[in-house]
C-alpha cells in the first residue's frame, strides 16, 4: 500500500470497475453457462483456424483487422450511449434497480465484445508477421486470432437484443406510466360529470 501512488489511478479504477464487472457476472443465474458456451464458441473458432490456416493470406488478414477496427468502433459508440434513457424518471424504485441491473450486464457484454475484436485484431497483426518474418509460428497465431474472431462475431450478433432489452424494458414502463395518467384522466373527468349531473337534479 505504500506505493500505491505508484500505479496510475486510471489503472487502479480499472481494476475496481474489473472487481464490480466480476459482481454483475456472479449475479447473473446462468454465470457458469455463459462462460462455457463462450469457450466452446471460441474452440470452434480456434478448429475452424486450424482447418484452414494453409489457405490464410495477407488479404485475409487484412480484411479481419478492417473488421475488428469497425467493430471495436462500433461497440465503444454503443456503450457510450446505453443505458441512456429519457424515461428512466418514470420508473419506481424497483423498476430502476433492475434496469441498472440490466444495463451494467450488458455493457459487461459489451467489454467482452470489444476485448474478443480487440484480441482478434493484435493476433491477425502478429498472424501478418509471423507470415512475412517467420519469427512466429504462423498456425498458433492464426488459430488463436480465429478463435476470438468467432468469439467477437457470435457476441456482436447478440449484441442488438441486449440493447433491444434494455430500452424495450424502459418503453415499456413508459406505456404503463401512459397508460395509469389516462386511466386517471377518464376517471376524473368521469366524476365532473357525475358531480355536474348531480348538480342539475
Amino acid at each position: 500500500m505504500t506505493y500505491l501512488y505508484l500505479i496510475p489511478e486510471e489503472v487502479r479504477n480499472a481494476k475496481q470497475i474489473s472487481n464490480e464487472l466480476k459482481e454483475v457476472a456472479n449475479s447473473a443465474s446462468s454465470n457458469k453457462a455463459y462462460i462455457g458456451w463462450n469457450l466452446i464458441v471460441m474452440v470452434l473458432g480456434a478448429c475452424i483456424g486450424f482447418l484452414g490456416a494453409s489457405y490464410i493470406d495477407d488479404s485475409l488478414l487484412n480484411a479481419a483487422i478492417a473488421l475488428s477496427g469497425i467493430i471495436i468502433g462500433f461497440t465503444i459508440t454503443s456503450m457510450l450511449f446505453s443505458g441512456r434513457s429519457q424515461y428512466l424518471t418514470k420508473l419506481t424504485y424497483e423498476q430502476t434497480a433492475l434496469y441498472a441491473h440490466k444495463t451494467r450486464y450488458m455493457l459487461m457484454s459489451q467489454i467482452n465484445t470489444l476485448f474478443a475484436f480487440l484480441m482478434c485484431l493484435i493476433f491477425s497483426m502478429l498472424s501478418m508477421v509471423a507470415i512475412k518474418s517467420g519469427l512466429l509460428d504462423k498456425v498458433v497465431m492464426i488459430v488463436v486470432a480465429s478463435g476470438f474472431l468467432t468469439l467477437g462475431c457470435y457476441r456482436i450478433v447478440l449484441l442488438p437484443f441486449q440493447i433491444y432489452e434494455v430500452h424495450s424494458f424502459a418503453l415499456d414502463n413508459l406505456v404503463a406510466e401512459s397508460r395509469e395518467e389516462f386511466e386517471d384522466d377518464v376517471k376524473a373527468k368521469t366524476q365532473e360529470r357525475l358531480k355536474a349531473l348531480n348538480g342539475i337534479k
